[in-house]
């Protein structure tokens, strides 16, 4: 059984890696359920054959972290939103726990660097087809990367993130292609594939993550030259010319090979000019709202918008995520929530210090041999955390499912590094293990249900996404009421319905028929809104439903709703110079139109903006005009 949970673990993380590339959880369900399996065969065993006995320091503080995170998830305003992190998080602490279980032999913690290089080599290929002007491509036939062209992606919609991954990847390789009991030729592949990685991480363009691996780079370094001088001191200064030439010759060639690509896009996004500094200050204003606990998991998909800083270009779209992970951590779970992660942090990375004290004082005198598997799991994965931690400064990788269960295994990988000793054996808490293997099985279980339920609600959703583009309206409506049966809390599936409901609106259709489409086009909107009240292009869309059957009080009071929740943006005013255009009052309609032209956040180029319909309430005035002139002359004529 054991074998059999760590065969399905080491699937569940190739699923995730392949579909488990964006934020939405549509494509990780898959990989969701196959890691939830593996952790529910593992706890059923309850007596695993474990190689290493991990810290329970290690353990206390990643129970306490995914605790606290668990229950501001169940406790967040929308629970569509909470669900996201809170999947993310129980696939994360199952991970965390096969880890320094399960996996815990060497063997089968190779076992993961085969399947990252699995990975790696899918994405650098699906990198090509990008290079090769594929910028749209995308894993699962029907959908398609939405990210604009230039920078490749891999499996991945953001190249940032497929930098993340590959720079997880860079480490834990460099550490086995250094340190671990492997052939030769192995050595040598290894070397190579480093090198495809970091070709690949220069492609992505991505300049936090390069920061972040520099200081990977570094941490790497000086981590091995400090076991050298401690075991094989007489191989130090030939170590240090090696490095320094190898390191030389290859960072000279990579930053040859992307000196041109980066100057264009400093040229395009000035760091002085970054986005990230007005994203940032929002985030740090909703943040003042809860300052202790946060406002709930990912509502800075709202907060971002309530809270814009009045000095963003007004072009610039949603930002839906803080760019930074400690910021948005701040808003979303308050210091809490930032100083449990810090503590886990610390703990697992001075776990992994200890280790090497221990392998330097206790395994090398003992056998004489530097070539160990634990040895390089473990410089690897604090070189990768270090580097993932500089590069969440700027980036968000950790709502990412694949680069979050990475970074938890990382963290399972250092909280039992292989310390055999009796002066550095870990002290243990009463009662911790039987407590984690309680919360693994419940985790388990709930992983396997959310990816049955939720997952099969999001399949039928996109599936009448998808027919709504091809324009099989009745396909689409079929499914979304599908989907809607399954997930009836889901605010988002919700308002997808109602939006497919007014689309499938038609000018030839019977006033019973269109009564009926209206009549519950407005009921879903409503449950929409209720659902999540914080979403001010619900309230527009539930305005618009409303204006369609008459209620256009309601109607006004929603756009109310929505110009309080987005203050700063053209639609909801937009949408106030529309509403009373329909009511023909045009005096209010104009001065509407033009209060939306003096938005802070404008709609996109080429959707429905404010000088448009500006341009159609004038022509319909003056069109009004001659007809009211042409009609007075008609009567004094007679």
């Amino acid at each position: 059984m054991q074998k059999f949970a760590l065969i399905l673990f080491l699937l569940g993380l190739f699923v995730t890696g392949l579909l488990g590339t964006e934020t939405r959880l549509l494509f990780f369900w898959p990989g969701c359920a196959l890691i939830g399996l593996a952790g529910l065969i593992a706890v059923l065993r309850w007596k695993l054959r474990v190689s290493f006995q991990p810290s329970d320091w290690c353990l206390l503080s990643v129970a306490a972290l995914a605790g606290y995170v668990g229950w501001r998830a169940w406790v967040s305003p929308v629970e569509v939103y909470a669900r996201e992190d809170a999947a993310v998080l129980l696939t994360c602490f199952v991970a965390y726990l096969m880890t320094v279980t399960a996996a815990s032999d060497p063997k089968w913690r190779l076992g993961i660097v085969c399947v990252l290089l699995v990975l790696v080599a899918g994405n650098l290929t699906a990198g090509w087809l990008n290079f090769k002007g594929r910028w749209d491509f995308h894993l699962v036939p029907g959908f398609s990367r939405s990210f604009p062209p230039g920078r490749i992606g891999g499996f991945f919609n953001n190249p940032n993130h497929l930098a993340a991954f590959l720079s997880f990847a860079a480490f834990l390789s460099t550490g086995v292609m250094l340190f671990a009991r492997i052939h030769i030729a192995s050595r040598l592949l290894l070397g190579f594939g480093i090198l495809a990685m970091l070709a690949g991480m220069a492609l992505t363009v991505s300049r936090a993550a390069m920061l972040g691996f520099a200081v990977g780079a570094l941490v790497f370094l000086l981590l091995t030259l400090w076991i050298v001088w401690c075991t094989r001191r007489s191989l130090f200064k030939w170590l240090v010319i090696a490095l320094l030439l190898v390191g030389g010759a290859v960072g000279g060639a990579l930053y040859k090979v992307n000196e041109e690509s980066m100057l264009t896009r400093q040229l395009a996004t000035p760091l002085g000019e970054d986005m990230r500094v007005h994203i940032w200050r929002a985030t740090l204003a909703q943040h003042a709202d809860s300052p202790w606990i946060g406002v709930g998991s990912r509502m800075f998909y709202e907060g971002g918008i309530t809270h814009r800083d009045p000095e963003a270009s007004a072009q610039t779209g949603n930002a839906l995520f803080a760019h930074n992970e400690y910021l948005q951590t701040m808003a979303d779970y308050g210091w809490a929530g930032l100083t449990l992660v810090v503590l886990v942090m610390l703990t697992h990375l001075l776990n992994g210090l200890r280790f090497l004290r221990w392998f330097a004082a206790e395994k090398f005198p003992a056998t004489g041999m530097l070539g160990s598997n634990s040895l390089a799991l473990t410089i690897g994965s604090i070189a990768a955390l270090l580097a993932t931690l500089v590069h969440a400064v700027f980036e968000f990788h950790g709502h990412i499912p694949i680069t979050a269960v990475l970074g938890a295994v990382l963290l399972g990988l250092l909280a039992s590094p292989g310390i055999e000793s009796e002066v550095f054996k870990p002290r243990r808490i009463w009662g911790l293990r039987f407590i984690m293997k309680i919360a693994m099985l419940a985790a388990s279980a709930a992983m396997i249900a959310a990816a049955a339920v939720f997952g099969t609600a999001d399949g039928y959703a996109a599936l009448a996404r998808v027919e709504g583009k091809r324009g099989e309206t009745a396909k689409g409506l079929v499914h979304f009421e599908r989907a809607v049966e399954i997930d009836p809390r889901n605010a988002i599936l919700a308002y997808q319905h109602g939006l497919a409901l007014m689309d499938s609106i038609k000018s030839n259709m019977t006033k019973d028929a269109y009564l009926r489409t209206v009549d519950a086009c407005v009921r879903e909107l409503t449950r929409a809104t209720a659902l999540n009240p914080d979403n001010y292009l619900y309230q527009l869309a539930l305005a618009d439903a409303l204006d369609a059957a008459g209620k256009h009080d309601d109607a006004m009071a929603a756009i109310q709703r929505a110009l309080t929740l987005a203050p700063l943006y053209e639609e909801p005013r937009l949408a106030l110079g529309m509403h009373y255009h329909r009511l023909k009052d045009f005096e209010q309609a104009e001065f509407a139109y033009l209060w939306a032209g003096q938005a802070k956040a404008l709609n996109p180029e080429g959707t429905t903006n404010w000088l448009d319909n500006y341009r159609e309430l004038l022509r319909q005035t003056a069109l009004m005009a001659e007809q009211e002139r042409a009609a007075r002359i008609q009567q004094q004529g007679r």
